[in-house]
């Protein structure tokens, strides 16, 4: 079963970060084209891990490195071509 929220480093495509970041974890809806597909959300930073969890009691903590974030699947849209 897939954790509701994450307490991760602020980490992802385009930015890192040194705070604790909160994320929500879901799925894209029947309508987007990402339907299905794993979606984070940011949700909020903290400073500090303790005021992360105090926040998020129940959020799954994953500092050492570890992360949610994945590159979306995007092989079923069609290319500049149509194709």
């Amino acid at each position: 079963m897939m954790k509701e929220f994450t307490i991760e480093r602020g980490r992802g495509m385009t930015y890192s970060n040194s705070s604790f970041t909160v994320y929500k974890h879901g799925t894209y809806p029947r309508g987007s084209v990402l339907a299905g597909e794993s979606k984070r959300t940011f949700i909020n930073s903290f400073p500090t891990l303790e005021e992360a969890r105090k926040v998020y009691p129940q959020a799954e903590v994953l500092v050492d490195g570890g992360t949610t974030y994945q590159m979306p699947y995007l092989s079923h849209l069609p290319d500049d071509d149509g194709y």
